[in-house]
């Protein structure tokens, strides 16, 4: 998009006027120190809507009731206003014709205009812009956020103590959550994606979490159905027993619809036809052996996991014991070779073969003590895991001794249900509930909604890699790359870091520049020098401000400011008799690079876009002397300054 800035006007009180001038391509406004440069800055970031004003308290500030800037943004002039902060810091903001003439602007053009907060005027910049981007946020309890001017302006400016920085490279990168947002939103400022890529991430995210709640619903009343199963089986099984009829039936695998089925059509109880209750004493007795047997189990469990503790408390003893023979065997070594008689000289065999023993006895011991290290065990994951199975059969005793006990109670020693018809209708009134449950909501069935819901993820998915977001960034990435290398061929690096292999951190979202080295990454704070650092900089920022004019969606203003690039080398104050040959051809090669750069996108894509430069630079030493002067809008270093 096509713009750039016009104007910067100052207004006071009574109508006095300060007023910069501006032209598409370089403008350069050289001065002295103090005369106001490095605020023109300031002022235009405070134009754009900033949060507070960070214009230098002074002259400036003083002298100033109304900032304006004068916005061309596609054919049209944009005049926008901020009151000075003391008077509350509300904006305007007015749509003219592309022709409007700024110069005759004047503080009663602003007398009928309706002031109103900046988000207001912000909004309004950004929807000239092109800036649509109403809701990044992909997930819905984080609330909603757009895209925001506010975030363009850190590929904008480069004031005075960034562009030669090693420690940054972006405008008001120490916030965070600035940078954070900074970064994410560059493929929206690069026109890469639109409104419609993250209301798709939006519904995607949203159809995953429908569809993480119906999987939980799933996954509910698959437990719940089993539970109704597993106790709809037990009562039917006690019920036919109470009838006295076979139950084998039930010990197979049934359907939950089955059991449904066998529980609405149970069979009736025929006092004429009824002999006996032996088959619930059969069910009872069948309980009983069940619970003896899980006992019986239990004390296994219970008996190996005190056996593995034994072991391993009689291996760690054992080691221990050995491991303290070892240590007083160390303490008293045998230091003697031979033993021999004080009178006569002659060898003691019997003490030198009680040291051999010895000796043999502590080879035996430090061998031993190597072995039991090696296979003593810490057995705890083996206890853990007999535990788990020990814990498991605890379980199935508590269920079984639950079905026992309520055959005792309901239909053995209950006085309430002494009768056997009472005791089949109650049994009966029980599989009731159960059956009844069977037809109730919590067994809905979800597998159709997941299925649409899986269908619908996968359409969206499609959708998404169909932007191909992360191969446009990585042609981006490309391509600043190629362009800083290009741009470094006529910037003043210093002879180590060459061949210049600059590149720029775009998809790892580092967002840092670092020179490539065959063996490692240099990254912009491990390098030496300002030379090489303000070069960096003036490469990368000069290479978005091309790779931003190319992008035909793209809705970033078109605007480079740099705040004395030559600092490194003309240090304010400065003699021109102090300043080197090398020194006067980094900063003729530094203005070159951006003269041609401009040249360049000019060249390919049919207009310039704007670069601010405010420096103490006069360009009579330059070889560049006359195009630099040709791009000088102000000379404020004789005479002259904004107020």
């Amino acid at each position: 998009m096509r713009s750039f800035l016009k104007a910067i006007i100052l207004f006071n009180n009574s109508g006095a006027k300060r007023e910069v001038d501006l032209n598409e391509g370089v403008n350069i406004i050289t001065g002295r120190s103090k005369t106001g440069k490095s605020a023109l800055v300031e002022i235009i970031d405070y134009c754009l809507c900033s949060r507070r004003s960070t214009i230098p308290k002074g002259k400036i500030t003083e002298f100033t009731h109304l900032y304006v800037i004068a916005f061309w943004i596609e054919n049209n002039t944009y005049i926008i206003a901020r009151q000075s902060w003391e008077n509350e810091g509300k904006m305007c903001i007015v749509k003219e014709d592309w022709n409007f003439d700024v110069q005759s602007l004047d503080l009663q053009y602003f007398d009928d205009k309706n002031f109103v907060p900046r988000l207001t005027v912000q909004y309004e910049i950004e929807t000239a812009l092109g800036l649509k981007i109403t809701n990044l946020s992909i997930n819905e309890e984080d609330g909603s956020k757009k895209a925001s001017l506010r975030n363009m302006v850190s590929y904008l400016f480069q004031h005075q103590n960034l562009i030669a920085s090693k420690f940054a490279l972006f405008y008001r990168f120490s916030d965070y959550y600035k940078r954070k947002d900074v970064i994410e939103q560059f493929p929206v400022f690069a026109g890469i994606i639109s409104q419609e890529y993250y209301s798709d991430l939006i519904r995607l995210n949203e159809l995953k979490n429908q569809l993480k709640l119906q999987m939980k619903k799933q996954r509910e009343a698959e437990k719940r159905s089993h539970y109704v199963k597993e106790n709809l089986q037990i009562l039917l099984k006690n019920y036919y027993a109470l009838l006295d009829k076979p139950y084998s039936q039930f010990d197979s695998v049934l359907s939950l619809n089955e059991l449904k089925n066998l529980a609405l059509n149970l069979p009736e109880f025929d006092e004429s036809q009824f002999l006996s209750g032996d088959q619930i004493d059969v069910r009872y007795n069948e309980l009983k052996k069940q619970l003896a047997e899980l006992r019986e189990q239990e004390t296994e469990w219970k008996n190996k996991i005190n056996n593995l503790k034994d072991c391993s408390n009689n291996g760690k003893n054992f080691s221990a014991m050995l491991r303290n023979l070892s240590e007083e065997t160390l303490a008293s070594p045998i230091n003697v070779e031979n033993y021999l008689c004080p009178l006569c000289g002659h060898k003691y065999d019997e003490l030198n073969a009680q040291d051999e023993l010895i000796r043999q006895s502590s080879d035996w011991l430090d061998n031993e003590l190597k072995i039991t290290e090696l296979y003593t065990s810490d057995f705890s994951e083996e206890i853990r895991l007999f535990e788990r199975e020990k814990q498991k059969v605890i379980d199935q005793i508590k269920k079984v001794w639950k079905q026992k006990k309520e055959i005792e109670e309901k239909y053995i020693t209950s006085k309430e249900l002494s009768t056997k018809i009472s005791q089949i209708n109650y049994a009966k009134a029980k599989i009731g509930v159960f059956a009844d449950m069977c037809d109730k909501e919590i067994f809905v069935d979800t597998d159709m909604e997941i299925k649409e819901l899986e269908e619908k993820i996968k359409y969206y998915e499609e959708k998404i890699k169909g932007f191909d977001v992360e191969s446009k960034k990585a042609k981006a990435e490309v391509f600043i790359a190629d362009n800083m290398n290009r741009l470094a061929q006529c910037l003043d690096f210093e002879e180590e870091y060459k061949p210049i292999n600059l590149n720029f951190g775009l998809l790892d979202s580092s967002f840092d520049v670092y020179q490539q080295n065959k063996k490692e990454k240099i990254h912009l704070d491990e390098m030496g020098s300002g030379a090489n650092w303000v070069s960096c900089h003036i490469a990368l920022f000069l290479s978005f401000l091309h790779y931003f004019a190319k992008q035909k969606n793209s809705p970033m203003p078109l605007i480079m400011f740099f705040d004395q690039p030559s600092q490194v080398y003309f240090p304010q104050g400065d003699s021109n008799k102090k300043r080197t040959s090398a020194d006067i051809t980094a900063v003729n090669s530094m203005y070159k690079a951006i003269f041609d750069e401009i040249a360049k996108i000019e060249e390919e894509v049919g207009f310039k876009p704007q670069i601010i430069i405010v420096d103490h630079v006069d360009g009579d030493d330059l070889e560049i002397k006359e195009e630099f002067n040709k791009n000088v809008r102000y000379n404020w270093l004789i005479d002259g300054a904004l107020i």
